[in-house]
């Protein structure tokens, strides 16, 4: 039992920031998220936070790059998403903004595309 503990603090000590290393410092891909090295980003959403607070209600769409050890069918590293940011709003206005959101969206696709509907 000793062993496996000295083996796991010798297994963390390597870990730098969390991150899996190997022998030499690299990082071990081996354990790593995807297994594989990857490029990733971050949203505009800190930018877009900033924003709001000068002009009350801003929103970013684009990609949205999740680094998670999931590997099901069900679970997404990539997508594309809209971040609403809305400057001293409490749930209320949260829930207004989303329910306003899902209207407009079901309004469009009735008025512009109901032929693909009736498919």
């Amino acid at each position: 039992a000793s062993k496996r503990v000295v083996e796991e603090a010798e297994r963390k000590a390597k870990m730098v920031g969390g991150i899996p290393r190997t022998a030499d410092g690299g990082v071990d891909y081996a354990q790593d998220f995807f297994g594989q090295p990857v490029n990733m980003t971050v949203s505009g959403q800190l930018q877009a936070e900033i924003y709001a607070c000068a002009m009350t209600s801003v929103y970013t769409f684009g990609p949205t790059f999740r680094a998670e050890n999931s590997h099901t069918s069900r679970h997404l590293a990539e997508f594309w998403m809209i971040e609403p940011e809305i400057a001293f709003a409490d749930l209320h206005d949260t829930m207004r903004c989303a329910e306003d959101y899902v209207r407009y969206c079901c309004k469009c696709v009735l008025e512009d595309c109901l032929a693909d509907l009736e498919l």
